[in-house]
């Protein structure tokens, strides 16, 4: 059950990234519709310049929307499952939704230009994606023997060509079947009643933002919504209706939200992104207030996003059904026209009519305030942050992953910003420590490497391990700890260099430290020059390109690199070959597995799989002497545990060292 879950959350969230990654496309053609509409109103065409030609641009880009969709979700899919090849995935997902819709479609290829359906455009790079991995993982045992034989590349063209063809068949027949027999992927749901579609539409477009969906494009996939050119009232179609009175600013009513955010916030990052946005929401473009504040899984902003456009609704509707007030002509006034402008060349100037949209925004924009309210307290541990990062030296690492992983720990940061908080705060008001405890080498009966571990001391001044490792990863900021433990441990080699002393020093690393590269190169400065190694803490996030190459990085800068936790959690033995690997850490729960005899020929055969590979090996979590007698053997470098000694502080390691040489 939880692995369908996990399956249904990738989903989304791959849609949520796919959808995000087109915004600078959504603002582009809305950019080019609204200077469509300006040289048409100041006369700029010609018989060289026309506007049908322009009209037509408008048509390619707003055609190229399924195309790029299923673009976009094929890359992602593809990055997330790095075993299949992202290429080959995207240009077969593209040929069988052409073909689908080509068949379905019965059009002349001479009058083709684009496929239509946005459903279609997400479903089948899916599908694909699916098949494709299924198959491939079946030819895997093939592609091994091929690359004995040939180059990778041959052999993987040589390995996609049966599950190539083979998805092709199935997946454009069974969705060409779909469609011809049960009109899947086409406006399946026809509404006579234009009011009630509108009401609809509003609601269950913004409901869709909620998931980081582009919400009138998918609804009008979904839905078919010729009826909304129909006349709602004298010389005003519904759609004109929806565009005047319902979303002024975009979906969610933009205009009223941008102004409760420049009135209400105390979040720096929700009042800096309605700032920026606004620009773009006077003109009905609101993809960057939408998706930079974000609306996608905030369930702080969702009702407020989903009631203003509900409130203006019946407001507008009650008021033009029951007076007479106001009159609209037949200008054709595009989308893109700013809120009041746009009522004023409906309607030849109207005031009052003006005097209503005014009172709309207004109102909404007081609706919105108490929600943006809330929603800045819950985001008050970006003050906290900035404390902390003050108190850390850290300030312009902390800005920067701030904005590079905002968009993926913000639904973390909302669910539990009361916990994030106050271990935010616990960090201020308390000290961070670095203790180290010493690996001894137990073939040459020395010490002189150590690992670097955080340490806090509470108010009540006794040293702890830090409990929030995980909540701090879990919101994206686990980085900002690493460099901190890097810079300290600088510190402290740098101090004790004047003394002579040089210690190797291991430090534990996060998976989201090692997808990064600029952090990398910051570390890279930090620790240049040093006898530093770098334990891999491999939990929940999968190896893929981009930790690979950061790697590579690490060694080309000679820098050791260690996989911690060997034989437990998320680690596999093919990390072993992938990974360039230095070190290995055999963890204290293969070493309880000991106590039978079935653990411990489980314990001496990756002994000799580390040294066969030509990996160092640290036995980690030696307590007793028995355990030391039964696993100590002729392949274990180095040995950490209590057994020799807990973590000890700054001031002890030098002393630890010249000891246990002379003890001896």
């Amino acid at each position: 059950m939880n692995n369908i879950k996990d399956r249904i959350l990738l989903i989304l969230d791959i849609l949520r990234i796919s959808f995000i990654s087109l915004v600078p496309y959504y603002v582009l053609y809305s950019f080019v519709t609204l200077l469509v509409e300006v040289f048409r109103n100041f006369g700029f065409y010609n018989s060289s310049f026309t506007l049908e030609t322009s009209y037509d641009i408008i048509k390619f880009l707003l055609g190229l929307l399924p195309i790029l969709l299923n673009i976009s979700i094929s890359y992602h899919l593809g990055s997330v499952y790095y075993s299949i090849n992202k290429f080959l995935t995207i240009i077969l997902s593209l040929i069988i939704y052409f073909c689908v819709e080509i068949f379905t479609n019965q059009v002349s290829l001479s009058n083709y230009i684009f496929p239509q359906s946005i459903i279609l455009a997400m479903i089948i790079p899916l599908s694909t994606t699916f098949l494709i991995l299924k198959f491939v993982r079946l030819l895997k045992p093939y592609q091994k023997r091929l690359d004995n034989s040939l180059s990778s590349n041959i052999s993987t063209m040589i390995i996609y060509i049966i599950p190539f063809t083979l998805v092709f068949l199935i997946l454009t027949f069974v969705f060409s079947f779909l469609i011809i027999n049960f009109d899947i992927g086409s406006n399946i749901i026809l509404f006579e009643d234009g009011t009630l579609l509108i009401f609809f539409r509003t609601i269950v477009s913004s409901l869709f933002w909620l998931f980081g969906i582009h919400g009138i494009n998918l609804f009008d996939t979904i839905i078919n919504i010729s009826v909304l050119d129909n006349s709602m009232f004298q010389n005003l179609t519904y759609k004109d209706f929806f565009n005047l009175f319902i979303v002024l600013g975009g979906s969610g009513a933009g205009v009223s939200l941008v102004l409760a955010i420049v009135f209400a916030s105390k979040d720096k990052h929700t009042t800096f992104i309605g700032k920026i946005s606004l620009p773009f929401v006077i003109f009905n473009i609101n993809e960057i207030l939408v998706f930079g504040i974000p609306i996608f899984m905030n369930f702080y902003l969702i009702i407020p996003f989903i009631l203003v456009p509900i409130v203006n609704f019946f407001i507008a509707y009650l008021f033009l059904s029951y007076t007479n007030i106001i009159i609209f002509n037949d200008v054709f006034v595009p989308w893109t026209t700013p809120a009041l402008l746009n009522i004023y060349l409906s309607t030849d100037g109207n005031i009052i009519a003006v005097g209503l949209q005014l009172f709309l925004i207004i109102l909404g924009t007081f609706i919105y305030i108490p929600f943006i309210k809330r929603y800045s307290r819950t985001q008050s541990s970006t003050n906290s942050l900035e404390k902390f990062a003050s108190k850390l030296d850290i300030t312009a690492s902390l800005d920067y992953k701030k904005n590079i992983r905002f968009q993926e720990a913000q639904s973390s940061l909302i669910k539990s910003h009361h916990k994030i908080n106050n271990i935010i705060e616990r960090i201020n008001q308390e000290n961070l420590m670095v203790y180290y405890q010493p690996k001894v080498d137990v073939k040459n009966k020395k010490c002189n490497d150590y690992e670097a571990l955080l340490r806090i001391k509470g108010k009540d001044r006794v040293i702890r391990g830090p409990d929030f490792i995980i909540d701090i990863e879990d919101s994206g900021l686990a980085s900002i700890i690493d460099m901190w433990v890097c810079k300290q441990v600088k510190k402290d080699l740098e101090s004790w260099a004047q003394k002579g002393f040089y210690p190797s020093v291991s430090i534990n690393m996060f998976p989201y430290t090692l997808e990064d590269k600029d952090f990398i190169n910051e570390v890279i400065d930090i620790l240049k020059g040093h006898k530093i190694s770098f334990e891999i803490i491999e939990r929940r996030s999968s190896l893929n390109e981009k930790v690979l190459e950061n790697i590579n990085l690490l060694k080309s800068n000679k820098f050791k690199i260690s996989l911690d936790d060997l034989g437990v959690g998320f680690t596999n033995f093919s990390m072993l070959y992938e990974i360039p690997l230095d070190i290995v850490k055999i963890d204290r729960k293969i070493i309880a597995y000991t106590k039978t005899k079935k653990g411990l020929i489980l314990y001496e055969n990756i002994c000799k799989l580390a040294v066969e590979l030509d990996l160092e090996i640290v036995l980690e979590g030696i307590e007793t002497q028995e355990e030391y007698d039964k696993l100590v053997n002729k392949d274990i470098n180095l040995v950490q545990g209590w057994y020799y000694s807990k973590a000890i502080c700054f001031d002890e390691v030098e002393s630890y060292t010249r000891n246990f040489v002379s003890n001896n």
